[in-house]
């Protein structure tokens, strides 16, 4: 190969790679938008929004290891089944 075929190659080596960068960043973007909208409806028909959601079960998980903390404590123990 010469050096005029050689740069030839690279360089259209490089051209293609960069051209694949910007279609897999276009992509990119495009999925993005479509699971920011497919999660922004999602959520809009929901009948409990997701904060209340989230409030629920940290009230139940803060419930939950008080309980078994206060069991450690007092060693009580649940029959295991």
């Amino acid at each position: 190969m010469t050096k005029t075929t050689t740069s030839t190659v690279f360089l259209t080596g490089a051209a293609l790679t960069v051209v694949g960068g910007i279609i897999g960043l276009a992509g990119a973007a495009i999925t993005t938008i479509a699971v920011a909208s497919a999660a922004r409806r999602r959520v809009e028909q929901m009948e409990v929004p997701p904060s209340v959601l989230a409030r629920r079960q940290l009230r139940r998980a803060r419930t939950a290891v008080s309980a078994g903390a206060g069991a450690w404590r007092n060693g009580e123990a649940s029959p295991l089944v």
